[in-house]
């Protein structure tokens, strides 16, 4: 059997693996899209370009996992669970990144100790199942720390000294440079780091922090002449962001002094780290992270303990300093730092699991952290967002793509759900541009809130003519319709039901598969005979109907017997022409008839032998 071939230590990290995955795609689809996330389906609908654009503008973050999700969705699609998935997918290398180090450092059994506290915290649990960049900024970090301990480690050992009866004199897990042979294989390292540090800068402006970790610790372990090709490697990284610092100073200049969702007391910012990173359990968190510091001691790891200590403070201590001019610290950026946290805290456990007592001791720690990243997951981040998903299902059904959509509030989120259900995205006017607005009112528009209730002075803007035909009221979420009714009916089908006077044109031009989107308004003369029904029609010269749309009033949910005598009923219908259609005029009639019985009732104007009412003529060129 070719599973005899490998063993526990081969398939328990992919059972970690497994696990990490199953935790962020279970519940990605539980809320609805909002704004932050809403811009990578925006910003990866264009070109590459377009995306780079989108970034500079509309985000307070570098472009990277923009252009990612640009090339991952020309092969996955940008529906709501394979543009959050990709997050998964970034969570979960991460955690494969996060075994790897634990195991070079501490043993594969602290790799797998490791993985599994990574894989069941609250910071990956949340980020894990969001279109955000968060996950590709822990990934990367951790792939820079093993990039950088393999080229440390890349030349290959002087042969071991023997002393009497063959023993073999013990080697440091992790030895300086000066101790190796030179070899061109350190070379192809040190660009992966020089990649993978720009891939950083270009993922989150926290990324310069790992320069500065990495930096320190070649200082003080390097010989000079590897700590100078180090600073190389990294110079060359800070090189190629160059050409993002225009877009960066741009953001600086809007941003101000920082961000108004920053965290700006240092003593909330260090205790909102540590209750993430320690899945709200700071007994469990502080115990396992003094059983990891006493592991390195014990097995004499200090190059491994030392790195740690500087990935776990330097970023920390640089990000409050900066803080304290500019505030932009929110514990999310420190994401980048949870695989050190994580292999620290993994080496603790597989320390104590080498004795009798910790055999058991040690998996079930890491079970009951796991279990609290789970059970604080909503405690920790409990943040409903607006239902944007079913606003705009409600509102598609209405909506055409030639409407224009007020909204006070964020568009992306609307945006992306009217595109998917439309196939196009409609005119929107942020509020303050609606209010400035001095251009006639289309005869269709919506007014968007996501407070509670559209504003009064949104209403004061819309012509004395206009009227709410729709409403939608989703929590804070509320859509209103508005259309010019008619002023006049235009004609009265069988004395019980008038058509009102909408301003359609004659003459409709149109070609061949175009849908013809017509706005009808109803209304009882007195109280209609029976249930009738609403027939459109295309009509050939010679009698034969092209195309059709039948159906109730207003699409069927206003039956005719409860149509009001005091106020016109809009009716929005759409008409498909053939595909094949030759050029000429066709006349575009309007029925109102008894579904039951097939008779139709008789219009008192400009009636034709099929008593239907001409609407327009359709010219096809």
């Amino acid at each position: 059997m070719i599973f005899k071939r490998y063993s526990p230590a081969f398939f328990l990290p992919l059972a970690v693996l497994l696990l990490a995955a199953g935790l962020y795609i279970i519940g990605t689809n539980r809320v609805s899209f909002w704004e932050d996330e809403s811009w990578m389906a925006s910003a990866v609908r264009g070109d590459l370009p377009h995306v780079w654009t989108f970034a500079t503008e509309r985000g307070v973050h570098p472009p990277l996992y923009f252009l990612l999700g640009w090339l991952y969705t020309r092969f996955a699609g940008d529906s709501e669970i394979a543009l959050r998935w990709l997050a998964g997918l970034c969570a979960v290398l991460g955690v494969a990144f996060t075994y790897r180090l634990g195991a070079d450092w501490y043993g594969r059994r602290a790799g797998l100790y490791a993985a599994l506290l990574a894989a069941g915290s609250l910071f990956l649990i949340y980020f894990g199942r969001l279109a955000r960049h968060y996950t590709l900024f822990f990934a990367l970090a951790a792939a820079l720390v093993w990039a950088y301990e393999r080229w440390v480690n890349s030349y290959p050992l002087p042969v071991p000294r023997t002393h009497g009866k063959g023993e073999r004199e013990p080697q440091p897990a992790f030895l300086p440079l000066s101790v190796y042979r030179e070899g061109v294989r350190g070379r192809g390292w040190l660009l992966t780091i020089t990649l993978l540090h720009a891939a950083l800068l270009y993922t989150h402006y926290f990324g310069v922090w790992m320069a500065a970790v990495l930096g320190l610790h070649g200082l003080l372990t390097l010989r000079q002449r590897d700590f100078l090709w180090l600073c190389t490697a990294l110079a060359l990284g800070g090189l190629l962001f160059l050409p993002w610092l225009p877009s960066l100073l741009d953001q600086l200049h809007r941003g101000g002094g920082g961000l108004g969702y920053a965290t700006r007391g240092a003593d909330y910012a260090i205790r909102a780290y540590l209750d993430r990173t320690f899945n709200g359990d700071y007994l469990l968190g502080f115990t396992l992270a003094v059983l990891g510091v006493a592991a390195t001691w014990r097995w004499r790891r200090f190059r491994a303990g030392l790195l740690l200590l500087l990935w776990l403070t330097v970023p920390l201590a640089l990000s409050l300093l900066l803080n304290a001019r500019f505030t932009w610290f929110i514990e999310r950026n420190m994401i980048f730092t949870l695989a050190g946290a994580y292999v620290l805290l993994g080496a603790g456990l597989a320390w104590i699991s080498r004795y009798s007592v910790g055999r058991w001791v040690a998996p079930v720690a890491a079970l009951v952290f796991v279990t609290l990243g789970l059970v604080q997951y909503p405690v920790y981040w409990p943040f409903v967002t607006a239902d944007w998903r079913s606003l705009g299902g409600a509102m598609a059904a209405y909506t055409r793509p030639d409407d224009t959509i007020v909204i006070r509030g964020e568009i992306y989120s609307l945006d992306y759900y009217l595109r998917r259900y439309l196939g196009q995205s409609p005119r929107y006017l942020r509020f303050d541009d609606w209010l400035a607005h001095d251009t006639p009112a289309p005869a269709r528009l919506w007014l968007v809130d996501g407070e509670w209730a559209v504003r009064d002075e949104a209403k004061a803007v819309l012509p004395p003519d206009a009227v709410q035909t729709r409403q939608i009221v989703l929590g804070p979420l509320v859509a209103e319709m508005y259309q010019r009714a008619p002023a006049e009916p235009l004609v009265t089908f069988g004395g019980q039901i008038a058509l009102g006077d909408s301003g359609l044109p004659q003459i409709i031009e149109a070609a061949p598969g175009a849908t013809l989107n017509l706005d009808l308004w109803w209304r009882a003369v007195r109280p209609p005979d029976a249930d009738y029904s609403v027939g459109v029609y295309l009509v050939a010269p010679d009698g034969r109907v092209l195309a059709q749309q039948d159906g109730g009033f207003d699409q069927g949910r206003v039956p005719a017997l409860l149509l009001p005598a005091d106020r016109w009923t809009p009716d929005a219908r759409a008409l498909t022409l053939p595909a094949v259609l030759p050029a000429g005029d066709y006349p575009l009639t309007v029925t109102v008839y008894d579904w039951q019985t097939g008779e139709r009732l008789p219009p008192d104007a400009d009636a034709r032998d099929d008593d239907a009412y001409p609407l327009a003529v359709v010219r096809v060129g």
